[in-house]
């Protein structure tokens, strides 16, 4: 079977004030301890299609927009901040594969190898009020990214437990930056309203209209690397705990949406951490 649909991610971040900006800037120990940015929103809409070769095997292609609002930075001075605009466009294309390798007799224990590739097939050279590209961790592609992972899946009547990590390989792209390798991590747990919950590999076991959802998302990130050197304010590790609902409309489509709060945010150095983050899904299949 074929499914396609769209994924939209949207963070609100704790963006910073000018004078915040401008005391970092001016009393950091170093050049690049100085070199502060602060971001208000991330929008990342996706379209994705995929097609199950097999009850086990699935391929699949992802591609995405970016649009980042009102990034803004201290100037070489540190006596004003520069407002840089709005960095937005075709990020990169990720193709994609889940391979089934074990799943129990009664169908309620499935476990999977997750693959990834991300393609540096988004834009690279988006510029600046000022005239001058975005430094790379703003600008909408990047480099070749690698990943692999594991998923888990456990039905248990109304109930079910998932469970899935996945880590990813940043290479060296524009600009000659690597943005960090990347460990996520991911735990749900499901209640179907009166009856049994989704089995997420076939569409046929759409049997409850709601399902109730409680996700924790985690997330590790290396330090960014330009010309080998790295950048002391990036890198991290993040932890949302995300509540959300899924509706299903019969056999062949449903939608879900879910609201995520941060309850930990370990960076390194300055960063604009984030205040919440919205995360919608429809998919049909045919």
């Amino acid at each position: 079977m074929w499914a396609g649909g769209l994924i939209a991610q949207f963070i609100s971040l704790d963006s910073a004030s000018d004078a915040t900006l401008l005391d970092i800037k001016n009393n950091a120990v170093d050049e690049a301890h100085g070199d502060v940015h602060s971001v208000n929103t991330l929008l990342i809409p996706s379209v994705f299609a995929a097609y199950g070769i097999t009850d086990d095997l699935t391929l699949g292609l992802r591609i995405p927009y970016v649009l980042r609002s009102g990034v803004r930075s201290p100037n070489e001075e540190g006596d004003a901040v520069n407002k840089q605009g709005d960095p937005s466009g075709f990020g990169d294309v990720s193709v994609f594969g889940q391979y089934r390798f074990f799943h129990s007799a009664d169908n309620l224990n499935h476990a999977s190898l997750v693959i990834a590739l991300k393609t540096p097939t988004g834009e690279t050279g988006v510029q600046n009020n000022q005239g001058n590209s975005f430094e790379t961790h703003h600008q909408p592609g990047g480099a070749w990214s690698p990943s692999a992972g594991l998923s888990f899946t456990r039905a248990m009547g109304s109930f079910s437990f998932d469970t899935s990590v996945l880590y990813t390989v940043a290479t060296q792209g524009a600009q000659k930056t690597d943005l960090g390798d990347i460990f996520g991590y991911n735990f749900a747990l499901s209640y179907a309203f009166g009856a049994p919950v989704r089995n997420a590999f076939f569409s046929s076991s759409n049997n409850a209209p709601w399902t109730a959802v409680l996700e924790l998302n985690g997330e590790w990130q290396d330090q960014q690397k330009t010309d080998g050197l790295k950048d002391p304010n990036s890198g991290g590790h993040s932890v949302f705990i995300s509540p959300g609902v899924r509706y299903s409309g019969g056999k062949s489509w449903n939608t879900a949406l879910s609201i995520g709060a941060p309850i930990v945010t370990d960076h390194n150095g300055f960063q604009t951490d984030p205040d919440y983050r919205i995360t919608y899904r429809f998919v049909a299949v045919f």
